[in-house]
């Protein structure tokens, strides 16, 4: 079992899950920072829109000063938050400096960051260039609404909450999405009057590819 250290009390949790189907077909559409805006357009349970899977790669800092983790336990609730969003099952999720001798992301803080791999639905744009063969291979993708929560089947609580401020910081503006809304408050060193709830729509996959 993977281990994560929480130096915060647990809190109390809502049982919201961090992802539901269905859609909302008369939402405006808008792409988050590194996506093209491309086609644009509307689909909700009717007909997808045409997209492609856009390979993504950064170095994601963990600056968090309530909760402390495992090398394992960061990456693994960094994969939990990508598939979540629609990422595909393919991504890619390194741990950087977990030891004295390990190598650090450049300007990154010390102990455990992340170095990620992993490719979304985007909108086709014509100055968008493939990475490598394969990347912006197409798919059809619909919106459909995701909610970032304290979820305890999915082992996310208000000890999360500075790592799901920065993902939503650093990482969620990389997919496709829309009317997101967001309300963090992360008090460090203790759970007590902490809070995340982000919520909006994100462009994913109709179908595995």
């Amino acid at each position: 079992m993977r281990k994560v250290w929480v130096a915060a009390g647990a809190g109390l949790m809502c049982a919201l899950p961090l992802w539901a189907g269905g859609a909302d077909p008369g939402a405006r559409s808008s792409t988050g920072a590194g996506v093209g805006a491309g086609a644009g357009g509307v689909a909700g349970n009717g007909n997808p829109l045409a997209a492609v899977w856009r390979e993504q790669r950064l170095d994601f800092f963990y600056m968090g000063r309530t909760s402390r983790y495992s090398c394992d336990g960061l990456r693994d609730k960094m994969r939990a938050l990508l598939l979540d969003l629609g990422a595909r099952r393919d991504l890619k999720v390194s741990a950087i400096g977990c030891d004295e001798s390990a190598p650090r992301l450049a300007g990154g803080p010390a102990g455990p960051n992340l170095r990620i791999i992993f490719s979304s639905p985007a909108l086709p744009e014509a100055t968008l260039k493939p990475l490598h063969a394969g990347d912006l291979a197409p798919v059809d993708a619909r919106y459909q609404p995701f909610t970032l929560a304290s979820d305890a089947f999915r082992n996310f609580g208000i000890g999360d909450c500075e790592l799901v401020e920065e993902f939503a910081r650093q990482v969620l503006p990389k997919f496709v999405t829309r009317n997101v809304t967001k309300d963090i408050t992360c008090v460090p060193y203790q759970s007590s009057g902490s809070r995340f709830f982000v919520r909006g729509e994100t462009l994913r996959a109709g179908a595995r590819p």
